[in-house]
């Protein structure tokens, strides 16, 4: 079924649903962050949009995903030692039941537009229309990741033969062709994806479209700091992400492990996730305090707070906690991947994502506070000029508007 062919033909009312894998906890550092507020724009104007994720799913739904996940487990099992394609399963039916339920929800509920934040929920959405032959709907989907999914699987652990990734990316190839739009955050982004895909030249219905400018709460560092009892004996160092291997937390620690300052180092993750091994890390490197993990929804205080943002993360399409930083006004150390060069442009200290390189880098800031502030001011212009909300909303109410009416 083409996302084109079988768009809904009202010009007017338009009616959203916005579908991503996410669970609660991860719209705190996830999509959650930039789809919120899209969301809430959209519902200003008088356009109905909805946010279904993984914590929408029933009983019934997680039952289903769970006996065919321990199926094909077994199945797996009996044919081959490989524990690849028994994940790759998982993780693909995960993203597929997701799209099914936005399916039935969106013929149930009348929506013209399902925007999927995942190439392969888009698939499965694809698929479970068929089995609603009255539902004209327009969909398309967003590319979070710097490439295309696929490549992103592999990388992430799921490690699959060439003849799979084949297949795989064929599929994503498909779905995306096939799609009333595919949006990147980036021009950068969009390009790796056509390139991973074979695709050439872009379609015309791909777009760039930046995240928001973030809205941050705004504190002076002395109140900051008060508020989260910190030490002006200490120097902290800040991160945020998900605990997870593209944010590359360890090489992050043994960067830290090789600065040379005057004060104690501190350094504070704001993340969710599995912290031991982390600190495990940082205890045999020989840091001075153990790491602080947090989590928070008002990561403004943090920056305002930090003497130094740093992202050490291995890939980005984006990197909104980079931008956030910016918006903050803090001086801040980011790897050069990605579109994260993109984003920050020279707002921020861009290293290589390797230890020797990022240790480098936040010893140069640390040690320097004229080029700390010189960063930060670069940072806070380029910020203060990116476009907000509104023009952000305005970018996908055409995309949306234009996919109705083909």
């Amino acid at each position: 079924m083409s996302g084109r062919s079988d768009t809904a033909k009202q010009s007017d009312t338009i009616k959203i649903l916005m579908v991503t894998r996410e669970t609660k906890s991860d719209q705190r550092y996830g999509l959650g962050r930039s789809l919120m507020p899209l969301v809430e724009e959209l519902r200003y104007r008088g356009i109905q949009a909805d946010y279904l994720c993984q914590a929408d799913l029933g009983q019934r739904a997680l039952r289903w995903q769970h006996r065919l996940q321990r199926l094909f487990s077994i199945l797996f099992g009996r044919v081959s030692t490989r524990k690849d394609f028994s994940m790759l399963f998982q993780v693909l039916l995960e993203r597929i039941n997701m799209g099914r339920l936005a399916a039935n929800l969106a013929a149930a509920q009348h929506y013209t537009h399902v925007h999927c934040h995942d190439p392969f929920i888009a698939a499965g959405l694809r698929f479970f229309l068929r089995f609603h032959p009255r539902c004209r709907i327009a969909w398309g989907l967003t590319e979070h990741g710097f490439g295309c999914y696929t490549q992103a699987i592999h990388e992430d652990g799921v490690h699959m033969h060439q003849q799979t990734m084949r297949i795989m990316r064929h599929w994503e190839a498909r779905t995306l062709l096939d799609a009333s739009w595919v949006i990147a955050p980036t021009q950068s982004c969009l390009q790796q994806i056509a390139s991973d895909l074979a695709i050439s030249p872009l379609p015309h219905h791909w777009h760039d479209v930046v995240h928001a400018r973030p809205l941050l709460n705004h504190y002076s560092r002395e109140e900051a700091r008060n508020r989260l009892s910190w030490d002006d004996s200490v120097i902290y160092v800040l991160s945020v992400g998900r605990i997870a291997p593209v944010k590359q937390f360890p090489l992050l620690i043994e960067a830290c492990a090789q600065l040379k300052l005057t004060k104690d180092l501190q350094l504070v993750i704001l993340g969710e996730g599995d912290y031991s091994a982390l600190q495990q890390k940082a205890r045999q490197l020989g840091l001075a305090k153990e790491i602080q993990f947090a989590v928070t929804a008002d990561i403004g205080l943090y920056l305002s707070a930090t003497d130094l943002y740093v992202s050490a993360s291995a890939s980005e399409s984006f990197g909104l906690a980079n931008l956030e930083a910016l918006a903050a006004g803090t001086a801040a150390v980011c790897t050069a991947v990605g579109g994260a060069p993109e984003v920050v442009g020279d707002g921020a200290f861009l290293v290589k994502p390797d230890v020797a390189s990022l240790a480098d880098g936040m010893q140069c800031m640390l040690s320097d506070a004229t080029l700390r502030e010189a960063i930060a001011r670069k940072g806070k212009i380029r910020a203060d000029a990116w476009p907000d909300i509104t023009e952000i909303a305005n970018r996908y109410e055409i995309i949306y508007r234009q996919a109705a009416t083909n």
